[in-house]
């Protein structure tokens, strides 16, 4: 079984460091450009399990998009974690699974084992 689907919304400069460590990014210049995507992504085939936003893109998208993605059902929407400072690396060892853990606050398990 594979694990989710996850995708990252991210400005063009950051997309190809996610796409080296092996997720799927699309780029969005600005958080309007970021909402076009994310409706794509939602109403398109093959919609991911989890998209992971540019933090700022998300709180600027606006109460319509709050509401829309607080109704959401299969699909979850985050924002990405900020990190510690500007430029700071995430934690030694930390996984795209930490880290989302990190921004909804609690520890995701994606299989029966416990072990995606």
């Amino acid at each position: 079984m594979s694990g989710p689907q996850v995708t990252v919304i991210v400005p063009p400069e950051l997309a190809d460091g996610y796409r080296l460590a092996g997720v799927r990014a699309e780029p969005a210049v600005t958080a309007a450009a970021a909402g076009d995507v994310l409706g794509r992504l939602l109403e398109g085939p093959g919609r991911p399990s989890v998209v992971a936003v540019h933090p700022p893109y998300l709180g600027e998208l606006g109460p319509r998009w709050q509401r829309r993605l607080a109704e959401l059902d299969g699909v979850l929407v985050v924002a990405l974690p900020e990190g510690r400072g500007s430029g700071d690396p995430a934690r030694r060892g930390e996984t795209l699974r930490d880290l989302l853990a990190r921004a909804v606050g609690y520890e995701l398990t994606f299989d029966p084992e416990g072990s995606a």
